[in-house]
């Protein structure tokens, strides 16, 4: 009996993991990563992984360490920092497999004794005590595993694990389908989204006690065990009623005048008690305490359950009802392994400790007068010093002598005397201290007046990236008259575009930006650009578009400005840069000796001449600026004792003495005077004989002593210099000293009254405006709920709304109508909306060091606040003090090239109406990828890499032997973002395979069946729409409601081209594997990737024995030797290259009609795309296909607009209008759209 309900436990965690996965994305995993991220691997999961892989043949141990090493270096290699994990408890899965579990051990002994990865082997299980304290304390950012054990016991293991992490708030990685490219590992995240809500965990643990003590005692209870069962069955579906309805459907409860059991309240009251213990670590969201039950709806229940339903009246409950009702009640009941031990047992969860605070009864002095008057006295003598007369010095100095600053007084006037009145009534003698303590956010700040000569003519602060924003600073700062035709300001999105040839300033993005600077007729306009500023150029760095970046960066021939607060290494940027000049320089001198250039000025103009007197610089000079305005202050946010605990958290807590010594404190760490103040008392409190305590005394610091103006530069010294004595502690031998010193600024805690942080106030007053407004937003799918919302003065902003909601949002809280907005990171990059607090209440793995910098950025508005908040609320100390004292992320270059880039690069050159110039701008492409500077052997590895690509080319019709361009190269071009996917569409027209499938309804029509068009969505779904699900999700168990779910397969003529395809590919991307193998570090090959085992081996004279057994004629010149241990050949190549060339398998432009996972279980395609064309819901998708709204919307606008542009191409392209295709394309086009557009 107790193995059935066993099994049937784990088959329940099983089914529920099912529902979970298919919700997970794909994403980056290491997204910018930093030292101070941690994150764990499963070791049997890594071992599951690597014994799966399908070219590796058992008993080939050496190969297995390969892979298994393989897999850890392209982790370590992207920064990722973490440990691995073996379960004793795990070893008794291989019992019956002694060769692998032999491996097993092996593989612990090797990652324990050959590498420095942290590897932990003494936890039993992820349920004990011990393991709950290690996540407590470490708190990882997710946990790498496996969903699929080598049987059903390890997947049931696993099982459990991965539950486990969830309901801990970790997240989940798959190692199925996880992938990497040059600088980025990506693969499946399950987030953590469970909450245990307290209406049903009170009704689970009450109705679970009151079953165990009426099965003890059932005999000398009025009610029978049973009827017990049935009370409590009722109660729970009272319960889930509940969570299901809403309150205007509870307010319509029928009146039933009954008595009622209250039995169940005497539990109700144990659980609650409990609860309100200290000893209640349970992870339990209390946002409904106010509602735990409804006594009236709890009697209609049972009235319909004992007397309407006994008389045949019988409804459906509702599934989702249904569901939470069954899942309620297996928790309670005692067939569940959930009820006997629901959640009866402690964690370790722990709430924040406050120490060091004031006790209740003792109160402080109000010093806010005091620092009003001392704020009076620094701009008198700052700003307005040359009016003061010595009357008026005397009467600041008496007011100082009443602050208690006698040696400020006696400097500002020496004829003040003290008198005895006044000595009474001084209550401060320390004027530094008070500054910094109670005035420090009031400093004056040094502003230059004149502008920096390194960037003149410019103001950083009036440039932003969102389009609009720039777009109204410009017509709000140049009123321009201009001849017909000319207009100041343009715009060109991929939304809009407007003036974008005739405006004197163009506002647009990067993607746009490119399309210009490669399109061959654009050059002569190109030309004409004088000057172009890059917002946060870190996005060079990005997952997504980098490559853009780097190809505008080295195309640019003006001067340029490049904006960024986040790059750790902008040396190494502006080399790089500096190089790209050098090259223009060269290139420049070439063109101008050549007569006939397009570039040289024409002879006779004046303008010619005074062009020519201008001496053009090729300097790029780096501006570095490390301060701040306002000073941003840390809060960590709690609830206890039923108070929301609001906590100031100090830069310093967030060190350790190894942080330190390792990395040193970051650059960025700032401290706001007061700070600063704290930290000088906890040092002195740490180490009492400290030499220097006198001389950083604020008194006494040079910089103070005797000031009556403290200065924000002033303040910023003594903090550096603060900083500097931490690490010289260390330097010392004092490390101890400095550990206790960060314990101790832990504990600075300090409340803040809550109203002092946020104003949440709503302006319904300016109706008239906002009705103005929300005429933007009423079309658009969300403008009622945006209306509704921004009248009560509160915002959304996210990535996935429309652009003129988000714009919206923008416009109405820069005006101060809207005071609260929740925002993604949406409000990250480059967006002014300054506010005064900045909150981040959930957390995420996409919350990292860059992304934390970005978004508390805009805590502080500039000559608004004198000081910016941020608040913590729900994310764990361990993942504050990993944001505040990572680094953020250094540059590395993406692979540069790409067919459909070459292609485009060579349309330029032999179609633009300067050759010269094209020429020039495509060798500076192809020659200054950021991947390859100051790396020779890649910059070489990518000149085979772009011959071969030439080849393909001219093999394939779209360059002729000139390299001039032919064929479809303009359509391969426009859909250059769908790589391989746009050669692929090309080979079905060729083979007529399209002409084929877009036959109309008659002979003669130009309209086609649906049918036709379905199949059609389903060819380019299996091309364009791409979008893989997890393996496992083929095993769900669940029903659809509209949606097929999972795309089928190419019809088989398709699937034979696209085979033809891939095989032209294989044929010579492997040519270049080939070719590229001379430029491998054989030395570095023979060694095990990340230990660096050597096994090249003795140089002994081979034995016969020895010629005997090696004598294979095997090819394997390209492939990994510990490859070659399993059998495989220079065939194999694609599966095991040489990893020192530096090209990775993605690199090859493959389209896979069948993708596998490590354990040969295919993934699936989703079939949205099709899915949606047939149905039309876009709740549907977010029902079935597991895709969230906005995600799911996005994806089929891409999709629609994909449409657009082969329609467009294909009719630029087609001489007959009435082509079949074209107009197949053209009907699928409007129908696409008109069912997105209601949407």
């Amino acid at each position: 009996l107790f193995f059935l309900v066993a099994q049937k436990c784990l088959d329940q965690i099983s089914d529920l993991i099912l529902e979970e996965i298919p919700k997970a994305e794909y994403a980056s995993l290491l997204n910018d990563y930093v030292e101070s991220e941690f994150f764990l691997i499963d070791g049997d999961s890594l071992f599951i992984t690597c014994i799966s892989e399908e070219k590796l043949q058992l008993g080939q141990n050496l190969h297995f360490f390969y892979i298994m090493e393989r897999f850890l270096l392209d982790l370590t290699s992207k920064g990722g920092k973490y440990v691995i994990v073996f379960f004793k408890d795990a070893e008794h899965v291989y019992l019956s497999h002694p060769h692998l579990l032999s491996l097993r051990t092996t593989m612990i002994l090797h990652l324990q004794n050959n590498t420095d990865i942290p590897i932990y082997t003494e936890f039993s299980n992820c349920l004990e005590h011990e393991w709950q304290l290690f996540l407590k304390d470490r708190y990882p950012y997710f946990l790498i595993v496996s969903d699929e054990g080598l049987n059903k016991s390890q997947t049931n293991f696993i099982n459990i694990l991965i539950i486990h992490a969830l309901s801990k708030s970790i997240n989940v990685v798959l190692t199925s389908g996880q992938e990497s490219d040059t600088i980025r590992v990506y693969g499946y995240l399950i987030h953590s989204i469970h909450k245990n809500y307290i209406r049903l965990v009170l009704c689970a643990v009450t109705c679970s006690l009151g079953l165990q003590m009426y099965r003890e005692k059932f005999k000398k209870k009025e009610l029978t065990l049973q009827e017990a069962t049935d009370l409590i069955r009722m109660y729970c579906l009272s319960v889930v009623f509940l969570s299901h309805l809403s309150l205007s459907q509870r307010a319509q409860v029928r009146l039933i005048n009954s008595d009622w059991n209250k039995e169940h309240k005497s539990h109700e009251f144990l659980v609650l008690k409990y609860l309100a213990t200290d000893k209640s670590s349970w992870e339990v969201d209390l946002t409904h305490l106010p509602d735990l039950s409804d006594n009236l709806l709890w009697k209609n229940v049972a009235h319909y359950c004992e007397v309407e339903n006994d008389q045949g009246l019988q409804l459906d409950m509702g599934k989702g009802i249904q569901r939470d009702y069954v899942d309620l009640w297996n928790i309670v009941s005692e067939e569940s392994y959930f009820g006997a031990s629901f959640p009866l047992r402690e964690t370790t969860r722990l709430f924040l400790e406050q120490k060091h605070s004031l006790p209740k009864d003792k109160k402080t002095k109000d010093l806010s007068i005091a620092a009003q008057m001392m704020r009076m006295i620094h701009v008198l003598i700052g700003k307005h010093q040359e009016l003061l007369q010595k009357h008026h010095l005397k009467k600041l100095a008496k007011c100082l002598q009443y602050l208690g600053f006698e040696n400020l007084a006696y400097t500002l006037s020496t004829q003040v005397i003290l008198t005895e009145k006044m000595r009474k009534e001084t209550y401060m003698g320390r004027p530094a201290r008070f500054q910094l303590q109670c005035m420090g956010h009031y400093l004056f700040r040094d502003e230059r007046s004149d502008p920096d000569p390194r960037v003149q003519h410019f103001i950083p602060d009036t440039w932003q990236a969102l389009v609009n924003q720039v777009v109204g600073t410009i017509y709000n700062r140049f009123t321009k008259k201009l001849p017909h035709g000319l207009v100041v300001c343009g715009v060109f999105t991929r939304d809009y575009r407007h003036d974008t040839m005739n405006c004197q300033i163009l506002v647009t993005v990067p993607q746009c930006l490119e399309i210009l600077l490669l399109s061959p007729h654009r050059q002569e306009w190109v030309k004409k650009i004088k000057y172009v500023i890059f917002d946060e150029v870190h996005c060079l760095g990005g997952e997504i578009g980098a490559e853009v970046w780097e190809h505008l960066l080295v195309m640019i021939r003006c001067p340029f400005l490049a904006l960024s607060v986040t790059i750790s290494n902008p040396e190494h940027l502006t080399d790089w840069l500096q190089s790209v000049k050098r090259y223009w320089q060269n290139a420049e001198s070439t063109m101008e000796e050549i007569p006939n250039s397009f570039t040289t000025a024409r002879k006779g103009t004046r303008k010619a001449k005074i062009q020519n007197t201008k001496k053009k610089s090729y300097t790029v000079k780096l501006v570095l600026y490390g301060e701040r305005y306002n000073d941003l202050e840390k809060y960590v946010c709690s609830l206890k004792d039923d108070s929301f605990i609001i906590d100031h958290y100090h830069p310093c807590a967030a060190l350790t003495v190894s942080h330190i010594e390792n990395y040193g404190i970051p650059s960025d760490i700032a401290f706001s005077p007061r700070e600063s103040i704290q930290l000088y008392d906890t040092m002195v409190k740490v180490w009492q004989e400290w030499p220097r305590v006198q001389e950083l005394d604020p008194e006494e610091f040079v910089y103070f002593k005797n000031k009556i103006i403290i200065t924000k530069a002033d303040a910023r010294k003594y903090e550096q210099e603060l900083k500097k004595e931490l690490t010289v502690w260390i330097s010392l031998g004092q490390s101890e000293k400095v550990t206790k010193m960060e314990t101790a600024a832990q504990n600075i805690f300090r409340n803040v009254k809550k109203k002092q942080m946020i104003r949440l106030l709503c302006f319904n007053e300016f109706i008239i405006t906002l009705m103005k407004i929300f005429r933007r937003v009423r079309y658009q799918r969300k403008g009622m709920l945006q209306k509704k919302l921004a009248r009560r003065g509160i915002g959304y902003h996210h990535a996935s709304m429309a652009y003129k909601e988000r714009q919206v949002v923008e416009m109405l809280f820069r005006m101060g109508y809207i005071r609260v907005v929740t925002a993604t990171g949406s409000l990250a990059l480059g967006i002014n909306m300054p506010c005064k607090s900045v909150v981040f209440n959930e957390d995420s793995v996409f919350l990292d060091a860059l992304n934390y910098r970005q978004m508390s950025g805009r805590a502080g508005r500039r000559g608004q606040d004198v000081l910016g908040s941020v608040f913590f609320y729900d994310i764990p100390l361990p993942k504050v003090e990993k944001l505040i004292k990572s680094n953020v992320p250094q540059l590395k270059g993406q692979f540069p090239l790409s067919i459909s880039l070459i292609l485009r690069l060579m349309l330029l050159a032999a179609k633009a109406d300067d050759k010269l110039d094209a020429r020039a701008k495509v060798l500076s492409v192809l020659s200054h990828s950021l991947m390859t500077f100051k790396q020779p052997k890649i910059e070489e590895m990518l000149k085979i890499y772009f011959i071969f690509s030439l080849q393909f080319l001219v093999k394939e019709g779209y360059l002729d032997e000139e390299g001039n361009p032919m064929g479809f190269t303009g359509l391969v071009t426009h859909l250059h973002y769908h790589e391989p996917s746009n050669f692929v569409l090309v080979s079905f027209l060729t083979k007529g395979l399209l002409h084929k499938l877009c036959q109309p309804i008659e002979k003669g029509s130009t309209v086609f069946s649906e049918d036709v068009m379905e199949t059609l969505v389903l060819v380019l779904a299996n091309l364009f729409g791409r979008k893989y699900l997890p393996a496992c999700t083929t095993e769900f168990k669940g029903t659809f409601s509209q949606s097929k779910v999972f795309l089928d397969d190419l019809p088989e003529d398709f699937a034979a081209a696209v085979h033809e395809y891939n095989s032209k590919i294989e044929k010579n991307f492997g040519c270049f594997l080939l070719t590229t193998t001379k430029l491998a570090d054989m030395e570095q090959e023979y060694q095990l990737p990340l230990s660096r085992t050597d096994f090249t081996g003795k140089n002994d004279d081979p034995s016969e024995l020895t010629s005997h057994l090696m004598n294979s004629n095997k090819n394997i010149t390209a492939v990994s030797p510990f490859a070659c241990l399993s059998g495989m050949m220079d065939e194999d190549l694609f599966s095991a290259v040489l990893r020192t060339i530096g090209v990775n398998a993605k690199n090859a432009t493959l389209l896979w009609l069948k993708k596998y996972d490590y354990a040969e279980r295919r993934m699936p395609l989703n079939a949205y795309a099709l899915d949606f064309y047939k149905h039309g819901s876009l709740i549907a998708l977010t029902r079935d296909n597991w895709l969230n709204e906005g995600e799911a919307y996005n994806l089929l606008r891409d999709f629609s607009l994909m449409i657009k542009a082969i329609e467009i191409s294909l009719g630029e392209l087609c001489d007959d209008e009435n082509d079949n295709v074209v107009l197949a394309f053209k009907q699928l086009s409007k129908g696409y759209a008109a069912r997105l557009h209601p949407v």
